[in-house]
């Protein structure tokens, strides 16, 4: 039986991939850490599950550690480019679920996106912690009054709730609220079923009335 605990790969462990990981570690996640430098990794020996010295560009290495069994893999490699491009597309092609990768630029990020990233990040300088708190919390967006007493809000699904059907959430449950769409990467899903298994990263856009809706959200 899978552990409930959910599992991340971090490759990649400069400014911006270490900090990813010990706010992972420090929610409680199972952290698989992964650099090619062994004093980076020396240095997140003491709060992740797992770190290992490895490259992944080298797919018989990829393969090894079974990536593909984790529900997220940031490659959060920094200044080569070349080894951020094979190292998605090595972790993209031996089945690894959702692939979140940090960009350099807006022409790094437009290759990542063809290769198959499932996410792409720009980040400011020390974005590492926002961005982990992004992959673990809830985040609501704000209410679009659209009159009547009824709003549109968009919500990102977390941790705790990746995994579950559409119809767990008690917001589904209330017949004065209804999910419009999902949107899941470039996916737009239109009037998505109730059986829909929701993914961490997925937004949903729901209209109801403000009240309700606000505070159905916060009991999430």
């Amino acid at each position: 039986m899978k552990s409930s605990i959910k599992q991340f790969a971090v490759i990649g462990l400069g400014r911006f991939g270490r900090s990813v990981c010990e706010e992972l570690c420090s929610a409680g996640a199972e952290v698989l850490a992964i650099d090619i430098n062994e004093e980076r990794v020396k240095g997140v020996s003491s709060i992740a599950a797992n770190a290992i010295v490895a490259n992944c560009t080298n797919e018989e290495t990829a393969q090894e550690l079974k990536l593909e069994e984790y529900d997220m893999v940031m490659v959060a490699i920094g200044s080569d480019v070349n080894a951020s491009i094979l190292t998605t597309l090595v972790v993209k092609e031996l089945g690894a679920k959702n692939v979140w990768v940090k960009a350099n630029d807006k022409f790094h990020a437009k290759i990542l996106q063809k290769i198959g990233a499932d996410h792409v990040i720009l980040p400011e300088r020390d974005m590492g912690i926002r961005v982990a708190r992004k992959m673990l919390d809830r985040r609501v967006f704000d209410f679009h009054d659209i009159g009547s007493g009824l709003a549109i809000s968009e919500i990102v699904i977390a941790l705790k709730n990746m995994g579950k059907k559409l119809g767990d959430l008690s917001l589904c449950k209330d017949p004065d609220m209804k999910v419009l769409a999902i949107k899941r990467g470039p996916e737009i899903i239109d009037s998505p079923e109730y059986d829909t298994t929701l993914e961490m990263g997925d937004i949903l856009f729901i209209v109801g009335p403000q009240d309700i809706m606000a505070h159905k959200i916060k009991s999430m």
